[in-house]
């Protein structure tokens, strides 16, 4: 018998090789599929992280406002008031709000920062930037010297830059001032434009002999990374025991005296650092809603990031009840 030769013809071979493509393609899409996939959960844990531990720390912070100062009322004339909407009373010019010497009034609170956002009909909108003070519990730090107080020290913990807030018992007790605003964050990676971030700027002065705030209205240290727009809303008390929140322009646009200050709410266009490259799902018309306000990009080019709203009403404690 004759030794026969088997083999694959050329059809089960073009076969083979059609369905062998077809299996790596889908092999190539599932692969590409779970790469945006990690791409995108990535990026709204990074997202979630930065946006709520950044706020709660500001949260934590804020509710600092209004410390040991010996009125509990805030408004705008409120002397060492916690909330800072002016820098000296411009009624009575007697009470002090914050030192006015060499004060520059753009670090007061206010609304007409920089952001990455637009209204509906196309006009920027501006970020707000919200100015607090207080009086730290200080402790006397008495360096194991009773008997010598020359180099005694008060200290009261630290501001939101991270500095010690200690300072000599002769230069007397210091009110702290923090100041938090966004501003254009130059460590970026090369695609990212001017990313903004939430930074806090913070300065003390003498409560005794008030005079220029100390270390104040520098870049301040960032506390969330990637912020497209900051939003601040006061929450007031009328006379007659309404409540609501209003604008920091609005609230200065009211009639004096004008109503008391019993919270704060902040909110936040956070976005990740994690780009999505040019995913379609991310779509560049959409609009978000921060507190009172509608907004959208300005601008949506590649690469695409995650973006989340990020909001917290914070009860000032010290301004609660009655005091003197």
């Amino acid at each position: 018998m004759k030794n026969k030769q088997i083999g694959f013809t050329l059809i089960e071979l073009m076969i083979s090789l059609a369905l062998g493509l077809i299996v790596v393609a889908a092999a190539i899409l599932l692969f590409l599929t779970g790469q945006k996939s990690v791409a995108m959960q990535k990026g709204v844990a990074e997202l979630q992280d930065n946006a709520n531990f950044g706020l709660n720390y500001i949260t934590k912070d804020i509710r600092l406002t209004n410390l040991n100062v010996k009125k509990a009322m805030i408004n705008d004339q409120s002397p060492y008031g916690g909330v800072v909407l002016s820098s000296s009373n411009t009624e009575t010019k007697t009470n002090v709000y914050l030192p006015s010497a060499a004060l520059d009034v753009s670090l007061i609170s206010k609304g007409d920062l920089t952001s990455n956002v637009v209204d509906g009909s196309g006009t920027a909108v501006n970020s707000d930037q919200l100015v607090i003070q207080y009086l730290p519990q200080y402790t006397l730090d008495n360096k194991n010297t009773p008997s010598d107080d020359s180099d005694d020290e008060l200290v009261g913990g630290f501001d939101c830059e991270g500095q010690e807030l200690r300072f000599s018992k002769s230069a007397g007790l210091q009110m702290v001032v923090q100041r938090y605003f966004l501003r254009v964050d130059n460590n970026k990676a090369s695609n990212e434009g001017s990313p903004l971030a939430l930074a806090c700027d913070a300065g003390h002065y003498s409560l005794s002999t008030p005079g220029s705030i100390q270390g104040y209205g520098g870049s301040g240290e960032i506390i969330m990374k990637r912020v497209d727009h900051f939003r601040v809303l006061l929450g007031v008390q009328y006379a007659d025991g309404t409540h609501r929140y209003l604008s920091i322009a609005s609230y200065m646009a009211l009639t004096a005296p004008r109503p008391r200050i019993l919270s704060i709410q902040l909110g936040a266009l956070a976005r990740s650092t994690q780009s999505m490259g040019g995913d379609t799902l991310i779509k560049a018309n959409q609009t978000f809603q921060v507190l009172d306000q509608t907004v959208k990009l300005k601008v949506m080019t590649d690469p695409k990031y995650i973006r989340q709203v990020v909001s917290q009403t914070i009860a000032l404690r010290n301004a609660l009840g009655e005091r003197e």
